[in-house]
Order: structure tokens, then sequence, then C-alpha cells
């Protein structure tokens, strides 16, 4: 429910107001830089530096930062604290597909998860890592008429998701604690892990176990089993079925988990045999 108010606007003399054409042109102006920029991110190689974006946008460097920090604060943009370098955020993968950094994962992920929901008949999904969120990148529903969907581009808690305590857990020690440390460890439902030792002896047992229960830890009735994929230290994804708990106790997902983690080894075996050779 949208709650609204009429509320005068405020007065302004017409010798300060900006025509309608200034306006537009201003903001349209703004608009294309933007995008400008975010081409110049999407088909750029790795990381790149202010100077450079200036170079290939032909802006200037002040006007390059400051757009960059709109797009850093909507996710649209990362930057590497170690070099300073900026690169696709996640979340441009929801606008421009088909130059987005996922593209090859999804691609490959795609059969993967199809063979996940056609076995077990749950909702499967590709989830990574921004910054300190877990983001969905694909998925496939379940058939079953009661299923669980998720909207590609949703964005979700680390410490309350499969997903997101899978990809916790294969970090390394550093970069995990790092990120523990900034987290906002809300409690969305009373079985969340909202204290930091106790996530952390939970990654502990995840990480030696290999695979990671939500059990209805960010929505109530929904449970989820996720594993990592990828090497210990550096995952490139997790996936996942999720399901209504009332279908899937923790132990039809504890069964799951070897389907799982067959299926996260292909998927690491197709991105290594397609990875660019140097």
């Amino acid at each position: 429910m949208t709650l609204t108010s009429r509320v005068p606007a405020p007065t302004i003399s017409p010798a300060a107001a900006p025509t309608p054409t200034k306006v537009a042109r201003r903001s349209v102006q703004s608009v294309d830089r933007a995008l400008d920029l975010l081409e110049a991110l999407a088909s750029s190689e790795g990381e790149v530096s202010i100077t450079s974006l200036a170079n290939r946008t032909s802006l200037h460097v002040s006007t390059v930062h400051r757009l960059l920090t709109t797009l850093l604060r909507r996710g649209y943009v990362r930057q590497n604290p170690d070099t300073s370098r900026y690169f696709a955020g996640a979340k441009l993968s929801t606008l421009a597909e088909a130059q987005s950094r996922f593209n090859e994962l999804r691609h490959r992920a795609r059969p993967v998860l199809r063979a996940l929901t056609e076995q077990t008949r749950e909702t499967a999904n590709l989830v990574v890592l921004d910054d300190i969120t877990a983001v969905y990148i694909d998925t496939v529903p379940s058939p079953q008429v009661v299923r669980l969907f998720t909207a590609i581009g949703n964005r979700v808690p680390l410490h309350a998701t499969g997903g997101g305590k899978a990809l916790l857990a294969w970090l390394s020690q550093d970069r995990r604690d790092a990120l523990i440390d900034r987290l906002e460890l809300r409690a969305h439902t009373i079985r969340t892990i909202d204290e930091r030792p106790a996530l952390r002896r939970a990654l502990d047992e995840i990480r030696e176990r290999g695979y990671a229960i939500d059990d209805e830890e960010y929505d109530e009735g929904v449970r989820c089993v996720a594993v990592p994929v990828g090497p210990i230290g550096s995952p490139i994804a997790a996936i996942s079925l999720s399901a209504p708990a009332s279908r899937f106790s923790r132990q039809r997902a504890a069964e799951l988990a070897p389907v799982l983690r067959r299926a996260a080894a292909e998927l690491a075996e197709a991105m290594r045999d397609h990875a660019p050779r140097a």
C-alpha cells in the first residue's frame, strides 16, 4: 500500500526557475554520459582506471568520478579497493545481458540448472557474490504447482540465505572475516543467525560438510540447500535448490547435497574448459 499526500509545491520565481528545455537537456546529457560509462565498462576486459574511462568516453575526469560515485552506490559499478580500479557490477547484468561479465557463467549454468530441476522437481538457482550481497543471476522454476520463484537480479543477504552462506564459507579466511565485519546481521526470521561468532561457527561447519542450508532463515516456510562453485578461496558462484519447507525437510535438503555438488563440479569444469587462454 502506498500512502500519498497533497503537499503544496514550493514557490520559485520566474527568474530563478530553469526552463523545461534546459532541464531536459541537462537530464538527457547526464543519462548519456552514464550510459557511455556503463558501455565502456561492459566492453572492458578486467578492471579500468578513471583516467582510462575518461579517455574512452571523452569526459572530464571529474565528471567520470562524479558519475562513478552514483553508479557505485546503485550497484552497477564496483571498485577494487586494492587497485582503485573499476569493473561492471552484477546489477549491470539485468540491463545489458549481452555484454554482462556474468553472461558466460549463465550460459554454461543454464543446462546444469535445467537438469537439476528435472531431477529434483524443485527450483534451481544460480547466485553470485556482489560486494556484501548475493545476487540471483539465473533460475529454473520447479514444474510443481506450489513452487518458489525468485526474480533475476534479486539481492539477498549473505548471512540468511543458502547461496549467501555457501559463498561466504568458501572465501579465503581474510576476505570472509572482512565481509562479516561489514554485514548488517538483521534477523529476518526467528531462525536467522544474527551474531557474528555464531555465523563464523556456522560457516566453518558449512566448509567442512560442503553445503549450506537456509532453514527458514530468510523467509518463513522456505528451505534451501546450496553449494559453492569453484575452488576454496575463490568461488565463482553458488547453485541452490529451494522449495516450500512443508515438502522440503532438512533431511531431504541434506540428501540432495551430493546431487548439487556434482552439478557444481560440472559447472566449474565447463567454466575452466571455456576460460580464455593466455
